[in-house]
């Protein structure tokens, strides 16, 4: 079983599963030079600055080193920094959470999504177009747009009975050059 204790927990263990995601890791804010190289090894249009330690803390959204050096002081001890998924924004079908609770008798699904350019892991509970709490057979699930790939995806993986903070693009995006995009994995936070 999957136990993820904080962001870095997850970061860790999506590339130990070798999921896709957008480029990612964890550095120590005094990481200057780490973080440089970390942008060198990824150009990007921009980067996304997050806490390692603390769920819905601050982000930025940043260029390059010197933006990047400017937002540190934000965050206490170590910071996540990631490939920013806005280029991508257009290409989105789906993003959301999602969990399968899988026993040995039943499956159900939860699942909290939207469709639309502007949503965020931050935002599909604000709004969402899709909340669901059903079992897999449900028609209505299977018509939620981009969720065949989800499903796919996470019978592929196995990622049974945690938390998926997914996106799907009509794209081929990521370090695996797939359609869906992993952004978290959650269990005890």
């Amino acid at each position: 079983m999957i136990e993820i204790k904080d962001k870095k927990d997850s970061i860790i263990k999506m590339k130990e599963l070798r999921l896709n995601y957008f480029p990612l890791d964890v550095f120590e804010v005094t990481d200057l030079e780490g973080i440089e190289n970390f942008m060198k090894s990824y150009p990007a249009e921009e980067y996304v600055l997050r806490s390692a330690n603390k769920a819905k803390g601050d982000f930025f959204f940043v260029k390059d080193i010197d933006e990047a050096k400017s937002r540190l002081g934000a965050y206490e001890k170590e910071v996540t920094i990631s490939v920013s998924y806005n280029p991508y924004k257009e290409d989105i079908i789906l993003v959301g959470d999602i969990i399968i609770h899988k026993d040995f008798n039943s499956q159900t699904v939860d699942i909290t999504a939207r469709d639309d350019i502007e949503a965020t892991h931050r935002n599909i509970y604000e709004n969402p177009k899709y909340n669901l709490h059903t079992s897999i057979e449900d028609d209505k699930l299977w018509k939620i747009p981009g969720i065949s790939k989800v499903m796919r995806y996470i019978t592929d993986n196995e990622l049974y009975n945690v938390i998926i903070e997914f996106s799907v693009y009509d794209c081929k995006i990521g370090v695996n050059k797939d359609n869906v995009v992993i952004s978290e994995l959650r269990t005890g936070y």
